[in-house]
Parts: structure tokens; sequence; C-alpha cells
């Protein structure tokens, strides 16, 4: 993947938004997981992603503000570390989150109200992949790449978290088809290097 390029990931069944809570306070509390840590995701056939459990951990911890986003919309923000809104932890499972956002912004009482409804069910992260490990499995003919270190700017809430970025697709078949090919310039090197023995 290119490291100097924001990705997003939207996956769905595998991130999630575990309860939306009004307070009496006129906030809401929703918690969940923008991420899960090494669970195999196909971008695309013969490339396979998966995040390792401390590629977060510089992230969280450097004092950065990383908002909760809905949508990925950057007009429409949710909480932030910065504000003391959103809580981000890296467990056994996954990125955590728990965020305390006020219902009394028209928009956010709708988010909750998605969230509640099941509407919204769903996360998704914007980062850019600081470090990575790419295998070759030659016996299934997949690459599986680790995202070992992440830049994390936003998590989004989303209604429809399926893989939606079609460039992220497009971006992981092209990469899948340089690999096959460099794979089989050395098969067939090594080829002629034993018919010349």
């Amino acid at each position: 993947m290119n490291k100097n390029k924001k990705e997003t990931r939207n996956i769905q069944h595998k991130v999630e938004i575990r309860s939306a809570q009004e307070n009496q306070d006129g906030t809401a509390t929703l918690e969940g997981y923008i991420a899960k840590f090494n669970s195999p995701t196909v971008l695309w056939d013969g490339y396979v992603e998966q995040i390792d459990p401390h590629a977060f951990d510089k992230t969280i911890s450097d004092g950065h503000n990383i908002f909760l986003l809905y949508a990925h919309d950057w007009t429409k923000p949710l909480a932030s570390t910065g504000a003391g809104t959103l809580i981000l932890n890296a467990d056994n499972i996954g990125l955590h989150f728990i965020a305390n956002v006020d219902t009394s912004i028209s928009y956010i009482k709708d988010v909750v109200g998605l969230v509640k409804n099941g509407l919204a069910a769903g996360c998704s992260f914007g980062f850019w992949i600081l470090n990575d490990n790419e295998v070759f499995d030659a016996s299934t003919q997949i690459y599986t790449d680790t995202l070992l270190e992440i830049q994390m700017d936003e998590g989004s809430i989303l209604s429809n978290p399926a893989y939606s970025d079609t460039s992220v697709i497009a971006r992981a078949k092209d990469k899948v088809e340089e690999l096959r090919k460099k794979k089989n310039e050395e098969i067939l090197e090594l080829l002629k290097i034993e018919l010349e023995l």
C-alpha cells in the first residue's frame, strides 16, 4: 500500500458499535470498536489485510487530536480526544472507543438515533500506513499485508460499513498484479539459473 496516501477502511461485521446510551445531562455515550486486530479482511482476490495489535499504540499515545466523525464528514464531528470527549484504547480485541456526545447538536442527536435503531451499526477509520509487513503464501497465491504502525486522524460511525472506497480496491488489485509479476519473474530467474547448472 502507498504509505504517503491517506487510506480509509470501512469494515462490515468486523467493527461494531456496542451501545448508545442517553444520559440525563443532554449527552449520550457511544461505545464500540473502530477496528479489530488480527482479523483478515480481503481487499481484493489474492490480497488480504489485517491489523497488528500494536498498530495504533503510537497514534493514540502521541497526543495529537483524533476525531470521531459521522461518515468521514469533517463538518460532522461527534467527539475528539483533544476535547476530552473521545477515549481510545487498544485492548485484546481491537481499537475500542467511548465517545460522550452532545445531543443538543441536531446532527449528533440524529446519529445517536440511527445507532439506537440499528441503522448506523459500523465504523471506519482514516489513516496513513507507517509500517507494514507483506507476506506471500505460494501455496494459496495470497498476499497478506499486516499493518504494523498506523497514523490515524479519525474514526467514523457509518450506516453502511461495507468496503465502498473503490480506489482502495483498485489500488489493492494493482498491488496484487505487481507482486505476482515480480514473484513470477523471480521464479523464472531461478529456473534459468538451475538450467544453466
